[in-house]
Formats: C-alpha cells, structure tokens, sequence
C-alpha cells in the first residue's frame, strides 16, 4: 500500500530532464493540498488507525472523498478494510506522525456507526469476526450451555469466550467432561478460512460492532503503539512479546 501523509510535504528540486526520453505520466491526479483523487469505483480515507494481529491488518478511519460510481459511501462515512504492509509502509508511517490518507476500491470498505470509535474497529473487527463465526456459524452457542474453549496464539479465544458469556453461556476448562460445546484449533482455522459474500460480511461486522457497543470486548487487553514504533510493533507481534491485537495510531494513547 502507499501512504501519502497528511502533512505538508517538504518540496524536492525538480530533476533535469531536458535530454531524458518523453514517458507517458501515470501519476494519480492530485488535489491542490496533494491528496491522490480516487478514481471510478474508489474513496479516499482518512485512516485513524490501524489494528495489527495475526490475521493481517485492519485499518479505520472516515472517507474523505469518493470517486465517479462509488455510491455506496459518502464523505464523512466511517469505514474498515483490511490491508497489507511491507517494510517501506512501515518506515513511511514513522514519517506520518498526524495520520495518513490513501485511496481504496469502494467494494473492499466495511461501514461502522459513529458511536463505535475508529480504535475499536481497527481493533476488534478481525477476531470479532473469528468469534462470531465460532459461535454462530460453526457451532450453535446459546444460553445454558458450558463451552470449553482451546487456547488460540492469535488471541480469538478472548474473543470466543467474551461472545460466548454474553450470548448466556458458561465458560468451562478446556478438556473438562462437562462441556456440551468444544472450540477447538480447527474451528479457529475454519473460521479464519471463512468467507462472507454477497453482502454478507457487512451483515456480520454489523454483529461485531453491535458486541463492540455492548461493551462485550472491553476487559480484552489490546497494546497501543505510535505509527512511528510500527515496525517494533510488528517486531514484537511476531516474537510474541506483544499479545494480538495491537493498535496502532498516530499518536499513542
């Protein structure tokens, strides 16, 4: 992904090409404070943060700008995608301490309501999405049952026990006779596998985000680093010395 910081940028001298062959520009079209303008079917979003965990990386933030035939979305609109970094992304986050804009396909955005903070999103939607699938879709979880949940690297476990509590649910030892309902490895790995069409996975983030207003996720620890410290904040995600999911945001809380 490219980032184009929402700052101003320092001008650079304007290199002599006067016996250089004439190319054919593909430079995205700039508005006047130098933001790239989205194109057909595009929006540009302002990202307030982003939430990093085993799963990929999930960015949030309000929409800026839409391009022809994105009609889906309007400036102002607060949405989540998921997204990748490389190492440059994560040097040029360093260079953004005040946030960062970039330019995205309107079919990729996730819409959230405004009373769920940009934070939340970028943090809880990808496991959200996890636990949602464990106890909905591969199994049944609903209120009296005892679930024995297995422990998951990614920290979805949190995730599962937190939606399992509040559908009515005890939370039993893993391996205790007493469950009726076992979430095992597989079920993370199937769930992770699991794919929304049609519309769909705007149907389940909304559950997420309703689960996220209730307040369901907020005993789940989530580290908090800069955009500066990204590249250590990946570092330590892998070393597991960070537990998932980690934020991060342009300035750190």
């Amino acid at each position: 992904m490219t980032l184009v910081s929402d700052s101003t940028a320092t001008p650079r001298r304007t290199p002599d090409t006067r016996n250089s062959t004439p190319r054919k520009s593909t430079a995205r079209p700039r508005t006047r404070d130098g933001l790239a303008r989205p194109k057909t079917g595009e929006v540009r979003v302002r990202v307030g943060a982003l939430g990093l965990s085993s799963l990929g990386i999930q960015a949030a933030g309000l929409i800026s700008a839409v391009g022809p035939e994105a009609g889906g979305f309007a400036p102002g609109d607060r949405v989540s995608y998921r997204t990748d970094l490389d190492a440059s992304d994560y040097n040029a986050l360093g260079t953004t301490p005040t946030g960062f804009s970039i330019v995205v396909p309107e079919r990729d955005l996730i819409g959230f309501p405004k009373d769920v903070a940009v934070e939340s999103a970028a943090s809880y939607l990808p496991l959200g999405l996890v636990a949602r699938t464990v106890v909905k879709q591969l199994h049944s979880v609903g209120r009296g049952n005892r679930v024995a949940i297995a422990p998951d690297p990614s920290g979805a476990d949190a995730f599962v026990a937190a939606w399992a509590v509040d559908l009515g649910a005890t939370v039993v030892d893993a391996g205790s006779n007493l469950a009726d309902v076992v979430v095992t490895e597989a079920d993370y790995e199937a769930a992770r596998r699991w794919r929304y069409g049609n519309g769909l996975a705007q149907i389940a983030a909304a559950d997420v985000f309703a689960e996220v207003r209730r307040g369901i996720f907020d005993d789940i620890a989530v580290t908090t680093y800069a955009f500066a410290d990204a590249d250590r904040a990946h570092a330590d995600l892998s070393e597991r010395r960070a537990a998932s999911p980690i934020l991060l945001l342009p300035v750190a809380a």
